[in-house]
């Protein structure tokens, strides 16, 4: 088994485990919320933690998911404004995005890694967890976009077969 083979198979896995990862986080998220509310006008003694809780996972979620968004091409983006141009144009376009969006993720990445660290021993208000692992999906984040951004050029971009559970590349394949 060839090396590309190895890193195209641990991209397949990786983005099983994002989408994975990010269902998961949505229904925590969900829950959550559904227990702050109970607790707050059912039983009329709101719980301290849920906000809180709710909006750590909703970070994590947003960064972890959008590595899945950048690779499938999910992003917002203003297309009437670009397909007005030749095609040839627009490849040259969203290349030159595509290299300004990976070094602003390097950035985030060096920045997260420098905040998580310095953070470390603040602790969040209601929860008392280390700053760090809050910061820390900064780095995890952008680590997992900039992967897909390369990933993306190496194979195409991806999409996600909703019926089967499958990913199938749509370039070239």
């Amino acid at each position: 088994m060839s090396s590309a083979t190895k890193i195209r198979g641990f991209d397949d896995v990786l983005l099983k485990a994002i989408r994975a990862t990010t269902g998961v986080l949505l229904a925590i998220m969900f829950v959550v919320i559904i227990l702050g509310v109970f607790f707050r006008y059912v039983l009329n003694s709101p719980a301290f933690w849920t906000e809180e809780l709710a909006r750590y996972i909703m970070f994590y979620m947003v960064l972890i998911g959008s590595a899945s968004a950048v690779r499938e091409e999910r992003h917002p983006a203003l297309g009437f404004v670009t397909e007005k141009f030749s095609r040839r144009f627009r490849t040259k376009w969203r290349f030159v995005l595509e290299v300004l969006v990976f070094l602003v993720l390097a950035v985030v990445f060096w920045q997260g890694i420098v905040m998580a660290v310095e953070e470390r021993i603040g602790l969040t208000a209601a929860l008392r967890v280390s700053f760090f692992w809050v910061y820390l999906a900064l780095p995890v984040g952008s680590l997992l976009m900039m992967f897909e951004i390369v990933a993306k050029h190496i194979w195409g971009k991806r999409t996600f077969d909703e019926d089967s559970g499958n990913t199938a590349g749509m370039e070239g394949e």
